[in-house]
Parts: structure tokens; sequence; C-alpha cells
């Protein structure tokens, strides 16, 4: 079932014979994370599934990440002619997605909690699967999303990075929030009833599986290039000076 890599074309929706005689009924459901766990490859591995629907097989949709705030009006236009209806929140963004992939056994995108208030409103969706991703590693979390935001570049394939930052005065109040945001993230995908979890170690482990993804998909789930945690020493210079920092704040968020 696994699409062939040539080129970037997009499979086109089955018609509806095709979904009346060929397939069950779709099963819904929604990465979500909080961000640098490896989510962008853990989708571009679903995405090569010819029986997967993500928004990036109709629309050109980086990352498949729906509700990108930087993309999200362009994705609610291009929904708005596909579905010949007006979209203008984000639920009805997620739920026209949803419909214009009728016929797929499988539809999903990835996302983040904040881009979805009420969360508690939208995790009691009962006929959606949550896939939550984690990095267990908080601090090179912050490290990573730091660097990213200096450098502009938020796409990962693994390995060290090829620039790095230095933790200075001036970044301590970027590095509070931050660990406020993740850790914040992280309590709210937890609280997410039967969802799948995943952390971004164990994706990065070649022997890893996760029984209950593998059943979800009918498939043996991992990543095809598995590269070894990076770890925040690789992004920081002065790495042991954050971390003496940042720990106890960790510890008391």
């Amino acid at each position: 079932m696994k699409k062939p890599s040539s080129g970037n074309s997009r499979n086109p929706v089955p018609g509806i014979l095709d979904a009346i005689f060929s397939y069950p009924a779709m099963k819904k459901f929604c990465v979500l994370t909080t961000g640098r766990t490896g989510s962008t490859s853990l989708m571009k591995e679903l995405e090569q599934y010819s029986d997967i629907a993500v928004p990036n097989k109709t629309v050109d949709c980086e990352d498949n990440e729906l509700l990108h705030p930087n993309r999200i009006t362009v994705y609610m236009s291009e929904y708005s002619r596909l579905r010949d209806r007006p979209i203008k929140t984000n639920q009805q963004l997620v739920d026209a997605f949803y419909a214009h992939s009728q016929g797929y056994p499988y539809a999903g995108f990835k996302s983040m909690p904040r881009r979805h208030e009420p969360f508690e409103q939208f995790i009691a969706q009962p006929n959606i699967q949550f896939i939550v991703l984690i990095r267990k590693d908080v601090l090179s979390t912050v490290a990573s999303f730091i660097l990213a935001t200096k450098t502009g570049n938020w796409r990962r394939t693994g390995g060290p990075p090829s620039r790095t930052w230095i933790f200075q005065e001036c970044n301590k109040s970027q590095v509070d929030a931050c660990l406020t945001a993740v850790q914040d993230n992280i309590k709210r995908l937890n609280q997410i009833p039967g969802a799948i979890k995943l952390t971004y170690e164990d994706l990065c482990n070649p022997a890893y599986e996760n029984p209950n993804l593998n059943q979800y998909f009918q498939r043996r789930i991992a990543l095809s290039v598995q590269n070894p945690p990076t770890s925040g020493k690789s992004h920081v210079q002065n790495w042991e000076e954050f971390k003496h920092y940042a720990t106890p704040r960790l510890e008391r968020v």
C-alpha cells in the first residue's frame, strides 16, 4: 500500500464508487505534538501510504500542519474552494479536510494543542484517534526551539544541526517562556483519553514498535530513516551553562 516515492505528485481523492465498494469507513486521526519531536518525519512516513489521506495530498500543505498560523488563511481559502462553502474557523477547516478525504480508509493531520481552543472540546471528539508525540528530554526540546527561532529553520531531518547558539543573559526570559509552554503542552497532551502515546526517543530507536499504533494502521509504522536522538548539547555551545540555568526552573514548572 506504500506509494512510490517518485516526484511530489498528490493522490487524487478516490471516487464515491471506490468509497462504497472498496473502502471501510474512514478512520480519522490527529497527531498532536509539542513540536521539535520528530513529528514532521512521522507525517512524511504516513504520507507515503496510498490509503492514508493527509492535507498535502490535496493542497500544498507544508509538514501536513493544517492549522499552521502562518498559512492557515491560505488553507482556508483552498478548502473553501474545494468544498464550495465558506471556512472561517479552525474547526471548520478540520471538518472540511476530513470531509474532502472521504474515500480514504485513513485521514489525519498534524497539530498542536493551542490551535484547538477550547482544547477539552476538541479532544472529546470520539471519532478522532489522537496520536500524541512528545520528547522526554525537555531541555533539548527548548534548546531546539530557540535555535529554530534564531535561524528561521523549523524543519529538521535528524543529526546535529549545522548552526548553534550561545546561551546568554538576554536569553533567560525566552528560555523561561519555552519551558513553561512545553511543559504546559505536555500536561495537556497527557490528559487526552485513549490517545496513542509516542516519544521522539522511541521513534529514533530502530528496534521500537508501538503495538497500538501498528494495530490502528494495520501495519508496522516506523521511520524510514532513524537517526539517534539529538541532544541539546549539539544546539547550545555552552550547554552546561544553559542546563545549570534551566534545570531548576524546569523542576518548578
